[in-house]
């Protein structure tokens, strides 16, 4: 399989770069005397009007040979006009550009069939309204946008090519809210994303997402009724008075009119396997449970009455051997506030610990009924290694329970245009990051390690081909982008080099002199063997390390 896709991906590249200078030769009159797919001995081979077509046994490459390309060739009286090098300087520019166009230009296509597999899509209802965010306030979990600025939306995509363009400007949100249809005013705030190799971008957000919490509770106080009735923080609540319950909305509902009448709960809960699944495995199985809750009567909301809040502020997991478990943190922890702030969401916490790049914070936090205060400062994340270069990331190593649901998906209202627009976005994305990573590369702050030769290639095919064709096809699409531009880099046997020596022509008006030329693409061949020794290299050392390591020992 690895074999066999490997060769596909290859060759399907290499024939859509060739054909572009096929094509645009043929177009200006030029004869081409071969096309060929692969370098080497000839596996088969077909002769069509003036040109052979040859399919050869290393799949590693290919050409076109255009007659005048080379001091060989001979051009007959016959063929008078029909050499490449007859031709205006001009149209010798276009044919040579036409191979790494077309790798530039192929993703498009290749992406815009893997869009076209996005049939449907989350509704435009809102899960989770961040505190403190544009949208707090003004939008409640459980609303559905249905208009922005008087434009229809139905999915969460449509939603942000509003949003996000927009950000300082004020849009008018149309909302259904319950059985009625209410308008509401928000500002996008301009959020700065972050990308790889330092790149980033200004989006307008305002701060919602379509996850809806699951009914996990926490339970407040071991005096609350939820704990008189035997629940415990991150029990997964399935039912409430015989009423079905997906989402802690759901049961957020269905407590808010109980005045301390007894209800039936049925619920879940996590224990840890034992036997042997659990030596062979670290693993929770959820059993089920029936409880009886009586809310405390009186005013307020069902939860707070009851003792229940969201499980999402609880901490689920602490790394051992971390700060914070140095620190005296544990399961089961309630968090309070940061450096004194108030916390209203675990995403809110994690993304504030992460801005603090390592200094001192002060967590506050509930175990039970008592309100205790810690001190920490996060470590720097060894694991976070972008492009071989070690990045200043500060991970926290506490961790929610992030049980969250959404809505059942809708029909793609315009699959079409989206798959057109998201294939030119994913497109000129992917452009820009080549182009930046290979400037990182000639600027020295990307190491040589990340660069993959065949092994790394027929590697990734294999496995985006056992994932199904639309992975295998995003992969064609980034090395398809990769080769283009790789090829119009100065190096005189590629493309690149070629278009500097028309260039050349263009500005001095007359051409490079054939000794000069020879000379070019032996340093050329040079550099580009000595970069294939280097991709070579490391792909051993990633595929074989103990193989490397053996010969290093010696």
């Amino acid at each position: 399989m690895t074999f066999v896709s490997f060769v596909v991906l290859v060759g399907v590249l290499i024939f859509v770069h060739e054909l572009g200078h096929f094509v645009c030769a043929k177009i200006f009159g030029v004869k081409v005397l071969k096309f060929s797919l692969g370098f080497g001995p000839r596996i088969a081979s077909i002769k069509r009007g003036d040109t052979e077509y040859v399919l050869a046994a290393l799949p590693f490459g290919g050409y076109v040979h255009m007659l005048g390309e080379s001091a060989e060739d001979k051009p007959s009286k016959a063929d008078a006009g029909r050499a490449f090098s007859d031709q205006a300087l001009w149209k010798r520019i276009i044919i040579v550009l036409a191979g790494p166009t077309m790798n530039l230009v192929f993703p498009l296509l290749l992406y815009f069939v893997v869009f076209l597999g996005d049939a449907r899509q989350t509704p435009a209802m809102i899960g989770t309204v961040f505190p403190g965010r544009p949208a707090d306030g003004h939008l409640l979990p459980g609303d559905t946008i249905l208009a922005v600025d008087g434009h229809p939306v139905r999915t969460f995509y449509e939603l942000g090519l509003y949003i996000e363009p927009a950000a300082g400007h004020e849009l008018e949100f149309t909302v259904q809210r319950g059985g009625e249809e209410i308008t509401t005013r928000i500002t996008p705030a301009l959020t700065n994303e972050t990308l790889p190799l330092e790149l980033s971008e200004d989006v307008g957000r305002i701060g919602i997402t379509p996850f809806t919490p699951l009914a996990v509770i926490g339970v407040v106080s071991p005096s609350s009724p939820a704990a008189a009735a035997h629940l415990r923080t991150f029990d997964r609540i399935v039912a409430a008075g015989g009423r079905p319950v997906t989402s802690f909305r759901d049961l957020a509902a269905i407590l808010e009119p109980n005045r301390g009448s007894m209800i039936p709960i049925t619920y879940l809960r996590p224990t840890r396997a034992t036997g042997p699944i659990g030596d062979l495995f670290d693993m929770e199985l959820y059993e089920p449970h029936v409880a009886t809750l009586t809310p405390e009567p009186g005013p307020g909301s069902g939860l707070m009455r009851a003792g229940i809040e969201s499980s999402d502020l609880y901490v689920a997991r602490v790394r051992a051997g971390s700060p914070e478990h140095h620190a005296g943190i544990l399961p089961g922890d309630r968090i309070v506030s940061l450096d004194g702030q108030p916390v209203r969401l675990w995403a809110q916490l994690d993304e504030d610990l992460r801005r603090g790049d390592g200094r001192e914070r002060e967590l506050t936090l509930r175990r039970g009924d008592q309100i205790l205060t810690r001190r920490l400062s996060l470590e720097r994340d060894p694991a976070s290694i972008e492009y071989g270069e070690a990045l200043a990331v500060f991970t926290p190593a506490i961790h929610n329970l992030r049980a969250m649901t959404v809505p059942e998906p809708v029909a793609n209202p315009s699959l079409v245009s989206y798959a057109l627009r998201e294939a030119v976005h994913r497109t000129r994305d992917m452009v820009e990051l080549t182009f930046v990573s290979i400037v990182r590369l000639v600027e020295g702050r990307l190491t040589t390690r990340t660069i993959g030769g065949p092994i790394a290639i027929a590697e990734f095919a294999g496995q985006a081909a056992s994932q199904g064709p639309l992975d295998f096809l995003q992969l064609m699409a980034f090395i398809s982008v990769n080769l283009g531009l790789l090829n119009l880099l100065p190096i005189p046997v590629l493309d690149g080099g070629q278009l500097m020596f028309l260039l050349f022509e263009a500005i001095s008006r007359r051409q490079v002199s054939e000794k000069l030329r020879l000379t070019a693409r032996v340093v050329g061949l040079v550099l580009i063997v000595g970069l294939a020794i280097v991709a070579f290299k490391n792909d051993i050392e990633r595929r074989w390390p103990e193989f490397v390591a053996m010969f290093e020992d010696r």
